[in-house]
């Protein structure tokens, strides 16, 4: 009956997953993260003076539907309310004129704002956001000086030894701060009443800008100079900023500071290419698509629940993949001269910054080609030069640890400004490496990968997820990792972590763990079960071969007709600690899809 079971929700799932693969194999689903890049796109609208009424619209109405009736936004559903994601919402539907001062729901988001300190008190992001609207001051809130582009590569601290994405978002940013630009228009609200702090700047800073201003003149033009060239070099054919909606936004308004005019080419192609990033009937604009990363995973899984009715459809998938396989150079190549291209990117319009985990599952759903195309070598080499010293593998650059600037009073640092090694993406491509590539725990690479999630396993027996939320993610990556190098179910670190996993399984047989759990760096469980970090948990007592009542609790709680709203709606994705999160749609057929193919191999082998 179980196992009846079992078979019928895969092919659920597989339904579900085919409505959404289109003509070119490509699977696509909404990645919806939180709403910075909605309010971001509303002031671009007025402020480039562009006729897109009917997009305007569209986001205005999506944030007010996601506002709470206490008038508050917040940026998951346990939230109680978040100050900065509030401001970027009333500054930007203020921003819109589709709503005034006088509006209810305004009225309610001002106490709010008002009650928690006004808008001095947002996070480092929205601070920049309100500067480059006029707003507040730019010396006031960023303390890093133009010139730090053109501190030597070989120097303790440089710009190069930021993660790719922090860059993406420093250069503009350093420009606009450099020339303190700031534009406003006529649909610039007036948030001065908000305003609760003191706004002069402290004397520390006004000595330190005065400090700054009198370099040579020259030396600044070579910075704002290489902070040009480093925006435009990395522009993608659809006009954005290596792909991310901010860096993207922050981009547009560094060309202003320079001088583009608003109707400047690049202006309105970068613009055009956050239109073709939008989703959910055009409602919701995403930082990054996530569709290679949502095709690679669902040929993956598709194959792991050996479907012979689906090979079309994962034969589609992996000739798109093949087809964005990268083949150009990257700044990765910086730190590994002589590796040549073969990761791939998050989303489709990019094209020369790959990531591990991205290229991990690219080349578990294309493992049929190991032994006929050098296209596969090439990936796992790349995966290989990726590793970090301390043998753990960062998202997108290894040995981009910041070691200084991830304590500058920027929030997000120690987050966002290294590319640490973590153990989902640790596990992961351990994992990869001895199932499919078939390296065994002897291995240089996979003994240092062991040997840096054996030492970095927290006291409670869990591993800390960077990429999903969160202990119940890098603990699952973890120990199948750990199993897929040979280590036994009684190895302590093994035994501790299945002990987690049952110890905090949800009443209902689910696993369901807070954001809050990222901000306060333990785990936090949550009110309700999620489809995801229960396919996480079923799956890592699958292939730890826990069968028992905790792994039969947990199936049946993935064998649900249907889950509630929240149960399918809440983040389980990580961007910034406290900032950002992600919504991944697929994430509700691919990871109980997998998990349930996993547990019915295991079935067949009892």
């Amino acid at each position: 009956m179980l196992e009846k079971k079992v078979d019928e929700k895969i092919e659920d799932l597989l339904s579900e997953a085919l409505r959404h693969q289109h003509g070119n194999g490509a699977f696509n689903f909404c990645f919806e993260n939180s709403l910075l890049t909605d309010a971001m796109m509303i002031v671009l609208i007025r402020m480039l003076k562009l006729p897109d009424k009917s997009l305007l619209d569209a986001l205005v109405k999506r944030l007010l539907f996601k506002q709470s009736k206490e008038g508050y936004w917040k940026l998951y559903e346990d939230d109680r309310g978040n100050l900065s994601a509030t401001v970027q919402a009333y500054h930007s539907l203020l921003y819109s004129g589709r709503m005034t001062c006088k509006h209810s729901e305004m009225k309610k988001a001002e106490h709010y704002i008002k009650k928690w300190g006004g808008i001095e008190r947002v996070d480092s992001m929205t601070s920049i956001f309100l500067a480059l609207n006029g707003h507040l001051n730019w010396p006031h809130l960023f303390h890093i000086p133009m010139l730090f582009l053109l501190i030597p590569k070989a120097s303790p601290v440089s710009f190069n030894d930021l993660s790719s994405y922090a860059r993406a978002h420093f250069a503009p940013i350093l420009l606009c701060q450099d020339l303190r630009y700031s534009i406003k228009t006529r649909w610039t609200p007036d948030l001065t009443h908000l305003i609760m702090e003191d706004r002069s700047m402290k004397e520390d800073i006004k000595q330190a800008w005065t400090a700054m201003s009198q370099f040579p003149s020259n030396q600044l033009y070579k910075a704002r100079k290489r902070a040009e060239q480093y925006m435009l070099q990395r522009i993608e054919s659809d006009g954005t900023l290596m792909n991310y909606a901010t860096a993207t936004f922050f981009m547009i308004y560094a060309m202003l500071a320079l001088g583009y005019e608003k109707h400047a080419p690049s202006i309105i192609r970068a613009f055009n290419g956050l239109k073709g990033m939008l989703c959910d009937s055009n409602s919701h604009l995403q930082n990054s698509p996530s569709t290679i990363w949502d095709t690679a995973l669902l040929s993956y899984t598709i194959q792991e629940a050996g479907l012979v009715h689906a090979v079309p459809s994962t034969r589609a998938a992996n000739h798109y993949l093949v087809r964005h396989q990268q083949t150009k150079y990257g700044d990765w190549a910086i730190t590994r001269e002589g590796i040549a291209p073969g990761g791939w990117g998050f989303s489709e319009g990019n094209t020369t910054h790959p990531d591990v985990d991205d290229t991990t599952v690219a080349l578990r759903a294309l493992k049929d080609m190991k032994n006929e195309s050098s296209r596969w070598h090439d990936g796992v080499s790349w995966l290989l030069a990726m590793q970090n010293q301390d043998g753990g593998w960062p998202a997108f650059e290894p040995d981009r640890q910041a070691f200084l600037l991830k304590d500058l009073p920027i929030d997000g640092a120690r987050s966002s400004f290294p590319d640490d090694s973590s153990a989902d993406l640790t596990g992961r491509t351990v994992e990869f490496l001895c199932n499919y590539a078939e390296l065994n725990r002897n291995h240089p690479s996979i003994r240092k990968g062991t040997n840096w999630l054996i030492r970095n396993q927290e006291s409670d027996g869990s591993w800390r997820g960077r990429w999903g939320i969160c202990y119940i993610y890098g603990t699952w990556a973890a120990l199948t990792a750990l199993k897929a190098a040979g280590y036994p179910s009684d190895f302590t670190p093994v035994r501790k972590g299945i002990q987690f996993l049952k110890k905090i399984q949800r009443y209902d047989g689910g696993w369901g763990e807070s954001c809050q759990s990222d901000i306060q760096q333990k785990f936090v469980p949550l009110h309700v079960s999620t489809p995801s970090q229960t396919a996480w948990g079923v799956d890592a007592l699958s292939v730890c071969k826990e069968t028992g009542e905790s792994l039969n609790r947990g199936v049946d709680y993935l064998l649900k007709k249907s889950y509630d709203m929240e149960e399918r709606t809440y983040p389980t994705g990580a961007g910034l600690p406290g900032g950002f999160y992600i919504r991944y749609h697929s994430y509700e057929v691919i990871w109980p899809l997998l998990a349930l193919s996993h547990y019915k191999k295991l079935q067949m082998q009892q």
